[in-house]
């Protein structure tokens, strides 16, 4: 089983990957919105508290697993009107 990154990472990740096949299509990418399911978890790393959360890692789910959360992110070019 994979280690959670912390949330922080995760969302640099996802944002690339978006950016990335948008960009590709020949338009500049001003604002985005997105609402992720993520896993969420508290943890301790190296002695301090850390926000972790993944993508799910399970395509099938059981009656027993908890649904995935969802975090509605929005990133907008400050400069854009």
């Amino acid at each position: 089983m994979t280690r959670r990154r912390e949330l922080s990472d995760m969302l640099i990740d996802v944002a690339d990957g978006a950016l990335i096949g948008a960009n590709g299509m020949g338009a500049r990418t001003t604002s985005m919105e997105l609402s992720l399911p993520v896993e969420v978890a508290l943890e301790t790393r190296d002695g301090v508290l850390a926000v972790v959360a993944e993508l799910p890692r399970f395509i099938f789910r059981c009656a027993f697993d908890r649904p995935p959360s969802r975090l509605k992110v929005v990133w907008a070019d400050g400069s854009a009107p």
